[in-house]
């Protein structure tokens, strides 16, 4: 229940984040994509006229990692298969998720060690959820890797460059 509640506090943030300029926000589902037949983007119009785009997303199975991914700050593991990637346009953020064989305890083990020359700006370590987000290089990042019954260990990683 308490993962739940996080979950649902981190989802209503990121939407008060998008939506709190007011605007006009419209998504599109395309049945177009040979891969899963889904593909997801979104738009927010402001006020001013000006538009914001929060990316493009894709899921399927085994996918490949985008290039401008930036593994040296977020490595994924040796056994990662990546089942959705999100590329925002608008402030170049990569989110990718991947379903992987290791223990969650080697999971998190993996991720303090990346997370050891990063800040730390909030971190939530349970039973089968460990999330952490905060900066890395010239990277914001959030790690979550959460436990799902009758899916196994899945991962998100997500990387958005700092502002100059």
């Amino acid at each position: 229940m308490k993962r739940i509640i996080i979950t649902l506090v981190i989802i209503l943030t990121i939407s008060f984040a998008l939506t709190g300029c007011g605007g006009k926000e419209s998504t599109k589902m395309d049945d177009n994509n040979p891969v899963t037949g889904q593909v997801t983007e979104g738009t927010i119009e402001l006020e001013d006229g000006k538009e914001i785009n929060f990316g493009t997303g894709k899921s399927g199975e085994s996918m490949d990692l985008p290039e401008d991914f930036p593994v040296d700050i977020l490595p994924l593991l040796d056994d990662a298969k990546i089942n959705f990637v999100n590329v925002n346009d608008s402030n170049k953020g990569i989110g990718v998720t991947f379903l992987t064989d290791t223990s969650f305890d080697e999971v998190v083990n993996f991720y303090k060690k990346v997370m050891k020359d990063g800040k730390i700006n909030m971190k939530t370590e349970e039973e089968n959820l460990y999330m952490v987000a905060g900066t890395k290089g010239s990277y914001s990042v959030i790690i979550s890797a959460t436990y799902q019954p009758g899916v196994g260990l899945a991962v998100l990683l997500d990387a958005t460059p700092l502002s100059n």
